[in-house]
């Protein structure tokens, strides 16, 4: 018997882009800013651990500019 083990899922970068209304080209020219991209089979991938800290890392941003204004 195998042994229950779970495995990291992604996205691609259109699936990503899509879930959060940024445009394929703005991944692209602001790679520096998106989260770790890489690449399974000739298609880059976003690991859904990383696409969370992208969104905790936007969210503690948010929150230091909320709180400096």
């Amino acid at each position: 018997m195998k042994a229950n083990t779970t495995r990291p899922t992604s996205d691609s970068v259109e699936q990503f882009c899509d879930r959060h209304g940024i445009s394929e080209c703005t991944f692209y020219r602001r790679r520096d800013l998106m989260p770790r991209a890489i690449k399974i089979g000739g298609q880059l991938r976003i690991l859904d651990t990383d696409e969370q800290a992208w969104i905790e890392a936007q969210q503690a941003q948010a929150d230091q500019r909320r709180a400096g204004a």
